[in-house]
């Protein structure tokens, strides 16, 4: 058997920087659809209708964008929306601060085994509580694997090397396993 590589982006969350801080009570003056949330603004921006936090730090989040592409054109859009409304700021920088991936391994896992087997590493599995182990490798992603193979990779800011740290865990889980 080999590792199947299927690896799939499901979601990107970045912070996107503006040139100056939000005034947040023009936010809320001046666009449709906003409400506070404690220290923060939330609006729902069209065509997407995802809501959208803006920060009195002139930051505002974008979650669920799939491909580095669709993160800018969800910025600009954003961008081009509260300018339409009369909110003059502009993007300074767009900062990922997470890639979520799913994976898939070609075989099933009795997690019940594995988890012994992984007990020099810093794994955990509690089936009573969620039906996936979690993993977390030195490099700082987070790995919830589940019995049918099923992987989700978490806390992906860069992509150097990335594809070498799941081939990483993919041999460890396959070798732990005895596959």
């Amino acid at each position: 058997m080999t590792n199947v590589c299927l690896m799939k982006i499901v979601n990107i969350v970045a912070t996107v920087e503006m040139e100056k801080p939000f005034d947040l009570e023009e936010i809320l003056s001046k666009l449709p659809n906003v409400e506070r949330a404690h220290h923060w603004v939330k609006a729902k921006i069209p065509p997407y209708n995802k809501y959208t936090a803006f920060y009195g730090s002139g930051k505002f989040l974008i979650t669920g964008a799939k491909s580095e592409e669709e993160l800018a054109e969800v910025a600009n859009n954003v961008v081009s929306h509260i300018q339409k409304y009369g909110v003059d700021n502009n993007i300074r920088n767009i900062n990922i601060n997470n890639r979520v991936y799913m994976d898939q391994l070609d075989f099933e896992i009795d997690l019940e085994k594995l988890i012994v087997e992984l007990d020099d590493f810093d794994a955990s599995y509690e089936p009573e509580q969620f039906p996936g182990m979690n993993f977390k490798d030195d490099y700082g992603l987070t790995y919830l694997l589940f019995g049918s193979g099923k992987i989700t990779i978490t806390g992906v800011k860069s992509l150097d090397g990335f594809e070498d740290h799941v081939k990483e865990f993919k041999d460890l889980i396959r070798e732990k396993s005895n596959i």
